[in-house]
């Protein structure tokens, strides 16, 4: 049960803007928060945290072109 906790917090955090800036803030407490276990809160709190905005900002971008949204790209 917990690898599953953690793969939702992931893809909340990957997906949800408030959810990540809360997390960016306060990785840790947003991890206990989540009911991860201490080995999982270790690895997320050391997260890339560049890394993770990367990909964000990616999934953001392929589900605005999914939808026909296409944002201003920045050159």
């Amino acid at each position: 049960m917990s690898e599953s906790r953690l793969e939702v917090f992931l893809a909340r955090i990957y997906v949800d803007q408030t959810a990540r800036e809360k997390f960016l803030a306060d990785p840790r407490g947003e991890a206990v928060r989540a009911g991860l276990t201490a080995h999982e809160i270790d690895n997320v709190v050391n997260i890339d945290r560049e890394g993770l905005e990367l990909f964000a900002h990616s999934l953001e971008h392929k589900r605005a072109h999914k939808h026909g949204h296409k944002k201003n790209q920045h050159p």
